[in-house]
């Protein structure tokens, strides 16, 4: 029997990618995060069983496809199953339809009024009533296809996702914005949001995957049209800092906060409750958390922001860079009082790490700062911990490493690591680290500063904080080599559980009381 180990390890630098990435990168040692171009394990892996496609070559054209679908639909766009942009994603689509042949993008548009209202739920509504007219799409459209003799089906576009058989991992097997980027629609932004040519930001998309082969010359060409070259508004709206105008974006600090009353709170909930220390509880929770976690799962998930799109221009792309009264007229009735009124009411979910800490001015044992109790809905700043979104094996662990990365802790660092991992899952990694970011390849470098050694399933527990890493050098069970001083960093690094213990709350109110002895006397010799 073959095992999972036994295959390929994947990495987004498998794949050549037709699209230049998102923002306006900066030459750095180091690539923006490539999640558009996040992998799944070998399918093998999975089933070995592949059954041979069978295709049906469709009785109509791609323009008369288009033209019935779009009789519903707000929009459409055709690709073939062979496009580079989806070929990293190619063998998973066809895990889930073995005959998978062309790819029919539908476009939904949303209310934009109801997306770029102050209060949230109004937003949340509109996003799920679009997303009931979307599935209703797919549902046409598949009934269309199969007059034409052909079959097909269609993805998730929501909840639920694959969560039950990939978590943690990824858990789409298809990428709708790559689909609908592909097929000419528009762009994915630098708020990682699709862009269309005409419903800007205000969309959601779905894909149809069908048998139908149509002739290549007749699918829909890439567009040149890009709308994030001259805006950084949702750079600046960004409640949480996960979007960068370099083209960098902060997967878990825009998931933690939006998603807080999906997977995350939900994991935080139950891990805080399984600890049975009441004390702990009541300083990590409040009601009024609890009680939109309740209503997450007995009616659908509200989400916290969605600034990203509410605050973006790319539908009026020409008039907002061409006019400065378009602009200043968009800046003031829509973005400032979004940013100001949301800022103010959300509340803010922050990665916990030192620097934060520092920042917010919160110590060991404690996990929120006081709320402002003349302001209503005014919670305070809640710090949760990134180590409870556990992954489950080592391939899963090593690829979503640059996601746990905190580059805030990395000023200054540069170096590269060689994981080296024994027994069952092991094998090669290489970690790099320069400019604040984070890269992970599956092989061995050809030179390495520090050179870790472990079994695979001891760093897993370590990474999922269930083994200290101490005892584990102490016991010889990891074994460093260059510079080992390298691995003290990667508790910041890659946050993990911080301690609670008088000692280092003791040295914590240490730090701080020195740091105000020492700012006025920085301030005077400056001066």
């Amino acid at each position: 029997m073959t095992r999972p180990h036994d295959f390929k390890r994947n990495s987004s630098q498998d794949w050549p990618f037709p699209f230049s990435a998102p923002g306006r990168p900066k030459k750095r040692a180091l690539p923006a995060r490539t999640e558009s171009r996040w992998p799944f394990t070998s399918i093998d892996a999975l089933d070995s069983e592949q059954p041979p496609p069978v295709f049906v070559r469709s009785p109509v054209s791609v323009e008369s496809l288009k033209k019935e679908l779009l009789g519903f639909a707000d929009d459409v766009g055709v690709i073939s199953i062979d496009h580079p942009a989806i070929a990293h994603e190619r063998d998973e689509i066809r895990y889930v339809y073995p005959h998978a042949k062309s790819l029919i993008c539908l476009i939904g548009k949303e209310n934009k009024a109801a997306m770029q209202s102050r209060y949230l739920p109004t937003a949340n509504h509109e996003l799920y009533t679009c997303e009931e007219r979307i599935f209703e799409m797919g549902r046409r459209t598949i009934e269309y296809i199969e007059t034409l003799g052909g079959a097909g089906l269609t993805t998730t576009i929501g909840w639920p996702q694959e969560v039950s058989q990939r978590w943690a991992d990824k858990i789409w097997p298809l990428s709708h914005r790559l689909v609908a980027q592909a097929a000419g629609l528009g762009v994915i932004g630098t708020s990682r949001n699709f862009l269309h040519k005409k419903f800007g930001a205000y969309c959601l998309i779905d894909t149809v995957v069908s048998n139908l082969e149509f002739p290549d010359r007749e699918f829909d060409q890439t567009s040149e049209w890009n709308p994030c070259l001259n805006c950084n508004l949702c750079v600046a709206s960004c409640p949480t800092d996960a979007i960068k105008s370099d083209g960098d974006f902060d997967f878990f600090a825009c998931y933690n906060h939006t998603y807080r009353d999906s997977i995350p709170g939900f994991l935080d909930l139950v891990q805080d409750l399984g600890a049975a220390k009441p004390k702990r509880f009541a300083k990590r929770w409040n009601d009024s958390e609890i009680a939109a976690l309740w209503q997450s799962l007995s009616f659908k998930v509200e989400y916290r922001c969605f600034n990203c799109v509410a605050t973006c221009p790319a539908e009026i792309h020409g008039p907002f860079h061409a006019d400065r009264g378009v602009r200043r007229d968009y800046l003031d009735h829509v973005m400032k009082p979004l940013a100001h009124t949301r800022r103010h009411v959300e509340e803010q979910f922050v990665i916990d790490t030192p620097s934060a800490r520092e920042e917010f001015g919160i110590p060991p044992g404690q996990w929120r700062t006081r709320p402002d109790i003349t302001r209503p809905n005014a919670r305070g700043t809640r710090l949760v911990n990134l180590q409870r979104i556990r992954t489950s094996n080592i391939d899963s662990m090593m690829r979503n490493m640059p996601h746990y990365f905190r580059g805030t802790e990395a000023r200054g660092l540069d170096f590269v690591a060689h994981l080296a991992f024994s027994g069952d899952g092991g094998g090669d990694w290489t970690l790099r680290i320069a400019e604040q970011r984070c890269q992970v390849v599956p092989e061995a470098p050809p030179k390495a500063d520090l050179r870790l050694r472990c079994d695979g399933s001891l760093f897993l527990r370590i990474h999922r904080g269930e083994t200290s890493p101490v005892w584990a050098l102490i016991t010889g069970r990891l074994r460093l080599d260059g510079r080992r001083e390298l691995f003290l960093h990667f508790a910041r690094l890659f946050p993990s559980t911080l301690g609670n213990t008088l000692l280092e709350r003791a040295q914590w109110y240490g730090r701080r009381i020195w740091q105000r002895i020492q700012k006025p006397w920085r301030k005077n010799r400056t001066t």
